[in-house]
């Protein structure tokens, strides 16, 4: 088993990515403050090399066994990171190595001196691809500030999360301009398919597919708010209205997440209800069993072990199944595909954004 270091926090939909693969067990070095972590830093400046070490590490995470849930204590004396670094201009740019080998891809850092490893560094949200210069946005720091100091022979990180900001935007953007509501045009013509509710709560800016959806399907808006809508697609009016939307912060930098909204032709009302919630010991239950996904993963000494992450209690295919009932008749059209919830990311990038997201606030088991 490899433990690595906390190098990625926050994706586009969420302060911190509440992914299908979320990491097996967050770890944390014991500090008056969870989110800073204070280690040794050993430099190797003509190899261009990175080696920090964290001592006293532990934390927990949510394990399967004999087909039970348990709140496990996780314990490890020291773990090592290593990481290759290079300067263009006065940016710093950090490629983590996996399996004895730097990646091709690495995180951008400014704040420094150029030319010089020591100093404090401030994450910009973006990432380089060394092979051929590009770059690409990951993250957006508006949410989220992650901070390396480097002396000589010490490292401290830190992460800031401004999730008043988070949910300010969030509440100042609505529901109504969300890919669910691009998705909800087209589920109802027959042209789209429809993913899970949650995504009422997406903080992307949704714009051009909405106005996509909303002219591909003669969707006709009556009236709204930021929480509800009436709109009309031929000779039917529908109605959303989103009844609950809360979004709390987890003490990983993940966020907790609830839904309720409805839907309505006038006649028949569906509703539907998502949580997606970190585990964590109150969750971490065998009752809850049916609402994880159980990953598996092996230890240093090649034994396997289950875990799971993200608990999502949702009655997303009732919903649609409600939906379908009260949508215009299906007429023989391609599925349009009009949402992007995220940027597409280009060869290679997503391999190395997933790895990133497996590195969420703390250290993980890999």
């Amino acid at each position: 088993m490899k433990y690595t270091l906390l190098t990625a926090v926050a994706s586009a939909f969420l302060i911190a990515a509440c992914s299908e693969e979320n990491p097996s067990g967050a770890i944390t070095v014991p500090n008056d403050d969870p989110n800073t972590a204070t280690g040794t830093l050993y430099v190797d400046e003509s190899q261009h090399l990175l080696v920090t070490t964290f001592r006293n590490v532990h934390g927990n995470s949510c394990r399967l066994e004999d087909n039970n849930l348990i709140w496990k204590s996780i314990e490890k004396d020291a773990i090592t990171d290593s990481s290759e670094y290079e300067f263009i201009g006065d940016t710093l740019v950090l490629y983590d190595y996996y399996e004895g080998t730097s990646d091709n891809y690495g995180d951008l850092y400014v704040g420094g001196t150029a030319g010089n490893i020591y100093g404090t560094w401030v994450y910009t949200g973006y990432e380089r691809n060394r092979q051929t210069g590009e770059q690409e946005r990951h993250t957006n720091t508006r949410y989220v500030t992650r901070t390396y100091t480097y002396a000589p022979g010490k490292v401290t990180i830190s992460v800031e999360y401004h999730m008043d900001l988070y949910v300010a935007d969030e509440q100042e953007r609505g529901y109504m301009e969300s890919s669910f509501m691009a998705e909800l045009y087209g589920y109802l013509t027959g042209r789209s398919h429809m993913d899970d509710v949650i995504y009422v709560m997406d903080n992307e800016d949704q714009a051009s597919s909405i106005a996509l959806s909303i002219e591909t399907n003669g969707v006709q808006i009556i009236e709204g708010t930021k929480t509800n809508q009436t709109f009309k697609i031929k000779d039917k009016t529908y109605t959303v209205t989103v009844k609950k939307a809360e979004t709390t912060l987890h003490f990983s930098g993940r966020t907790n997440r609830e839904v309720n909204l409805e839907v309505t032709d006038g006649t028949t009302v569906c509703s539907s209800y998502a949580i997606y919630r970190t585990a964590d010991e109150n969750i971490c239950k065998t009752e809850n069993l049916e609402y994880f996904k159980v990953y598996d993963d092996e230890d240093e000494d090649g034994n396997t072990f289950y875990y799971v992450s993200t608990y999502k209690n949702t009655n997303h295919e009732a919903f649609k199944e409600c939906l379908s009932g009260i949508a215009l008749p299906i007429t023989n059209v391609p599925d349009l595909n009009l949402t992007k919830k995220a940027t597409t990311p280009k060869s290679g990038y997503d391999d190395h954004v997933e790895r990133l997201n497996q590195k969420l606030l703390g250290y993980i088991e890999k």
